[in-house]
């Protein structure tokens, strides 16, 4: 039996304006899923999966069945009744305390919570591969939100850097984020922070630079570390002094930059387009169908116990956040 998988978007993110035309032929709407995080996870998967699976877009949460949803969709203390079962969507917040499946774009972040599965981000869509020149390699490219960029990118210092060594930086607007013909690098740093792991954050920028050819600068990202499987997969740099000794080396250094682009090409095929839908299907149908038919098949004592459960985890973490909170300020510790 095929199964009825619901993806339900709030009426604050819901595309009204594009229900005439919710596919992947729509202009507009692509330029929104990729820096829309609710579209990203609902409505992109949504179209992906539309062909293989009996899927409804909503704007109200189904009172049974299969629902995705993106993690601010649904408020955190809200729950489910014993015909729902839910799966959220985490993205870069934190985990729904009463859905039955968390999905994480990090893998590492699995193992903090229960019923908890690791899912790649979709891929950047009509990809534009790197075209190289015969000149020195020497437009640097940013692909995402400015905000989430190192506070040194976008410094004085940088932009000196930048000039004096003859190099091009580039954010793009989020509607070029498919276009990297002429990126000779892609940079993906956020602070230069060795205790952040950023475990909310995806490999995207990683995956995607592979997929069009292009050489990748990494910093401290635990992501970036979960897919490298060689050494010249892509560039890593723990500070800032790092990243522009790095970039100096790759300019005047052809025969190393070309060994790292060389390289980002055969990353590149581990990710063909099927990958990322295949990955979807043996989530379905194999972790999320199981735990669905004993979910619905369960008593409602054991439902009451699931959200109990659920209840009592949340609390306990919440209690732990608010005494390091306070730990922190009466130590100042930063």
């Amino acid at each position: 039996m095929t199964p009825i998988l619901n993806f339900f978007i709030d009426k604050k993110h819901y595309p009204y304006e594009f229900e005439d035309n919710l596919s992947f032929n729509n202009k507009k709407l692509l330029e929104l899923l990729g820096p829309d995080a609710w579209l990203c996870w609902t409505l992109r998967t949504y179209l992906e999966l539309k062909d293989y699976y009996t899927c409804y877009l909503t704007d109200t949460i189904p009172e049974s069945g299969i629902t995705f949803f993106f993690r601010g969709s649904i408020n955190f203390t809200q729950k489910p009744n014993k015909a729902q079962f839910w799966i959220c969507s985490v993205g870069d917040a934190f985990w729904h305390p009463y859905s039955h499946i968390n999905l994480f774009q990090n893998n590492l972040a699995i193992n903090i919570y229960p019923n908890s599965y690791f899912i790649r981000l979709w891929q950047q869509l009509h990809t534009i591969k790197f075209n190289p020149l015969n000149g020195p390699p020497k437009n640097i490219y940013y692909f995402g939100d400015e905000a989430n960029l190192a506070v040194e990118l976008k410094s004085q210092d940088w932009k000196d850097f930048i000039a004096k060594n003859d190099f091009v930086f580039k954010i793009p607007h989020s509607s070029e984020w498919n276009d990297y013909s002429n990126a000779d690098f892609v940079i993906g740093i956020r602070p230069f922070n060795p205790k952040n792991k950023f475990l909310n954050k995806p490999a995207s920028k990683l995956i995607n630079s592979w997929r069009a050819n292009v050489v990748f600068i990494g910093g401290h990202d635990t992501a970036f570390d979960h897919e490298r499987q060689t050494e010249f997969d892509f560039v890593s740099v723990k500070n800032y002094l790092e990243l522009k000794e790095n970039l100096i080396n790759l300019k005047n250094n052809r025969s190393l930059y070309t060994k790292y682009r060389l390289q980002s090409i055969e990353c590149g095929k581990r990710y063909p387009d099927d990958f990322f839908v295949n990955q979807w299907f043996t989530l379905i149908n194999e972790k999320i169908m199981p735990l669905y038919n004993q979910s619905i098949n369960s008593t409602t004592y054991l439902h009451n116990k699931f959200l109990l459960t659920r209840f009592m985890i949340y609390k306990s973490e919440a209690l732990v956040d608010r005494l390091k909170k306070l730990f922190m300020k009466l130590f100042n510790v930063k």
